[in-house]
């Protein structure tokens, strides 16, 4: 039998300047058999419930009158920001700093000035552009901005016989769950990367890092416990631990929240737009700095490139070839032991010596981008300097840590590196110095996912939250020797992510399937990411893995990749362009050229990322919250503020024809300036040359001219830009960021 308690009244009320504490006595509860509900020791009348129904289940059986005392907190943490602890006196949180447990950066996000006053049944936390009501016996919880109620909880959802269905706040064993009743036009999006489709109402999602083995899995490679309302809020739960979000999965009319924790650390916005909240969410968590220009560029991989030799060929083949490109990545046959751990033991026998093969690449207008996990395999030469020198993660019993959910290919254990402690991150960047010394550009920090929950690290991370902060540590380390080491602003390509990972970008979207559906998950996946934890983002161009992979599918798939915020074609099995026929390759080479004349545009869309803490791939409800039909539109995307972007979801090369969504105002197409208004839906017929993309009236979007003699960017940065304005009135380019400067503007056309 678990031990059930519902939160029920507040006592013992406190206010600061910025803060409200009070107590909560929670009552023992029973979860009703066979039908939804919820029955506390109290008398059936004073709990509502209506004892002359016909179907009221007989006997019931009271629980006994127990109550267990919850400590409260609620501050003001900006204008239009609240947060909300509820948890037992003996939670870690009460005794930690106020960022803790990592994903916060800051404490505030605006003046945190409020107001506080009470009845005996409501208290008023008043902010200058937010209310939060405080209901006492029993408790409740309700957000406004200027009288409009935004969310409250859910205490007047009931079953028929009048048994609670959705009690505000709920504590079963070392749980606790939020009931928020939703309205009946409300729209929920967000909770991180997931592959289901934008619009959350209906689905159920266990937001737990994984290592999800495809997109079409049910598991996702980054959650992150953040939401939007299109009643008017977001919110966001400060925590590591696994949480269950219900929305309107069993009980239609709930949001509910489940985490595997004791305690509720819960951050809510109100500001009046998505943006709004989701400038004054990075101003808590941190917002991802714009990366170097030649990360923007082309990116090739595969899994795996053997030798440097075959490498080489690759690269040269790309000048033969006249494409565009600044990165080839080398995943893990760099290593002697090259399955599934990291001992930076470079194989020479394949390699050669490491810096004549970077130096040969740059020769080539090529970077090095290199494969890395945080795992380390036994049977590596470094196990026992690692083991000795405490720089692995153990269980409570002092035995080494084991990864879990993904299997290893030899059936030996692989141990994971306590990267919260400063000695072994030092270790590390020891390790990975020589490298760098030899102008390596970028890690591909891979997996991640696997620590077991309740291994011990020397930060002190609770057990709960340990497997999903893993990844952010992880990232975060290896982003920040990349800084050290390189004195530039760091980059890395990772795959795991957490709440606040955005602040150490850039990530992709996992090991995708090379099928249209594989493309149609990565595309909601990255919105939804997006939404919640808005950084630099990308995907394997043809997927990853699965059926062979057909010329037409690669085709659509670089177009998307053209127009998405980082571009990489990687995959098991070749994803060169010139390996799907002459047609793939010449017109992916014209779509790779685009791209690269469209970088002066992405930098300031890159900048906008940074500065205001803004996606670079925007799902329209974002930007158009009132739009009712915008939710439910996740096969397209404004790619920054200007472009929206609808990539061709089809595996063949004939012309198919486009069903795209326009919101309201002015649209042109981005190539033959033919005009159109929304909000509304056209139709296109779309060869296999052709993607369709719309510039917003109003735009000015700076190019650069690309030709066949341009290698990489750094045959970009002197330049001249050409500025496309689709506005008759007079345009203000002040505002336009140079690579490096102030930009050289040739030429200014205007469109529309």
């Amino acid at each position: 039998m678990t031990d059930d308690y519902m939160l029920k009244y507040v006592s013992d009320v406190h206010t600061g300047s910025n803060e409200l504490t009070f107590d909560v006595a929670a009552l023992r509860t029973t979860r009703l058999p066979h039908t939804p509900g919820w029955l506390t020791g109290e008398s059936p009348e004073d709990q509502g419930i209506e004892t002359g129904m016909p179907n009221l289940p007989q006997d019931l059986q009271l629980p006994p009158v127990e109550q267990i005392g919850f400590k409260a907190r609620v501050r003001a943490l900006g204008p239009a920001t609240l947060r909300i602890q509820l948890a037992p006196a003996d939670h870690q949180m009460w005794r930690e700093p106020d960022c803790w447990p990592g994903i916060m950066t800051a404490s505030t996000n605006g003046d945190p000035t409020c107001t506080v006053t009470s009845t005996d049944d409501v208290i008023r936390v008043e902010l200058p552009e937010a209310e939060l009501r405080i209901g006492t016996r029993p408790l409740t919880l309700s957000l406004y901005r200027e009288g409009r109620l935004l969310m409250r909880t859910g205490q007047r959802l009931r079953q028929v016989a009048g048994f609670p269905m959705a009690p505000p706040a709920l504590s079963c064993d070392e749980s606790i769950s939020l009931n928020l009743e939703m309205d009946t036009t409300e729209q929920i999006y967000g909770f991180g990367e997931q592959f289901s489709p934008l619009r959350k109402n209906g689905q159920r999602l266990v937001l737990e890092v994984n290592d999800a083995l495809g997109t079409g899995t049910g598991r996702t490679y980054k959650p992150a416990p953040v939401w939007h309302s299109t009643n008017g809020y977001s919110a966001f739960i400060n925590t590591g631990a696994n949480v269950t979000a219900d929305i309107g999965h069993e009980r239609p009319s709930v949001l509910g929240l489940t985490l595997d924790d004791s305690g509720l650390d819960l951050i809510m916005f109100a500001a009046p737009t998505p943006e709004a909240r989701l400038g004054d969410y990075t101003a808590l968590t941190g917002t991802a700095k714009r990366p170097p220009l030649w990360a923007f560029g082309y990116w090739m991989g595969r899994c795996r490139y053997h030798s440097s030799t075959e490498m080489l060929e690759v690269g040269k083949r790309m000048r033969e070839e006249s494409i565009p490109a600044d990165v080839l990545h080398l995943d893990p046959d760099w290593l002697i032991v090259d399955r599934l751990q990291t001992d930076y033991i470079w194989n020479e026998e394949r390699f050669g010596n490491r810096k004549k093969f970077i130096d040969d690449l740059a020769e080539l207008g090529l970077r090095l981008s290199m494969w890395e996990v945080p795992y380390l395999d036994p049977a590596s030469p470094l196990f026992e300097e690692a083991e000795s020198g405490g720089h692995l993660l153990r269980n409570p019993d002092g035995r080494l840590a084991h990864i879990e959910g993904t299997p290893t290919p030899d059936g030996r254990f692989r141990a994971l590196f306590d990267l919260s402690r400063p000695e072994t991150r030092a270790w590390i960047l020891d390790k990975q110095r020589p490298f760098f010394d030899d102008g390596l550009a970028v890690i591909k920090t891979d997996f991640g996912e696997g620590c077991p929950p309740g291994a011990v690290s020397a930060d002190g991370t609770p057990g709960n939250y340990i497997h999903n902060l893993y990844t952010l540590k992880y990232n975060g380390a290896i982003y920040d020797m990349i800084g050290d080491l390189t004195g530039r602003t760091p980059f890395v390509w990772a795959r795991s992510g957490w709440a606040g990972s955005q602040r150490y970008p850039g990530q992709w979207g996992g090991d995708a399937e090379s099928t249209v559906v594989g493309m149609q998950a990565t595309l909601r996946g990255g919105l939804s990411y997006a939404s919640c934890v808005p950084s630099f983002w990308s995907h394997d161009i043809g997927g990853f893995y699965g059926p062979e992979l057909t010329p037409g599918l690669y085709i659509r798939w670089t177009q998307f990749g053209a127009f998405s915020p980082l571009m990489r074609a990687h995959g098991l099995r070749p994803r060169e362009p010139w390996e799907f026929g002459e047609q793939a390759l010449e017109v992916c080479r014209d779509w790779i050229r685009l791209r690269y004349s469209l970088l002066p545009y992405l930098w300031q869309v890159g900048r906008e990322v940074e500065t205001k803490g803004l996606p670079f791939i925007r799902p329209l409800c974002l930007e158009y919250p009132d739009d009712r039909v915008a939710i439910d539109i996740d096969d397209e995307y404004l790619f920054g503020h200007d472009l929206l972007v609808a990539p061709v979801m089809d595996d063949g090369t004939d012309p198919v024809t486009r069903s795209i969504y326009l919101p309201e105002g002015t649209w042109y197409d981005f190539f033959t300036d033919e005009r159109f208004e929304g909000p509304g839906f056209i139709e296109r017929k779309v060869s296999i040359e052709q993607l369709p993309v719309l510039v917003r009236d109003g735009a000015v979007i700076p190019r650069v001219d690309v030709d066949g003699s341009v290698r990489s960017t750094d045959d970009l940065l002197d330049r001249p830009w050409t500025v496309h304005v689709w506005d008759n009135g007079e345009t203000d380019l002040s505002g336009l960021e140079g690579f490096d400067g102030t930009p050289e503007i040739a030429q200014v056309i205007k469109h529309g």
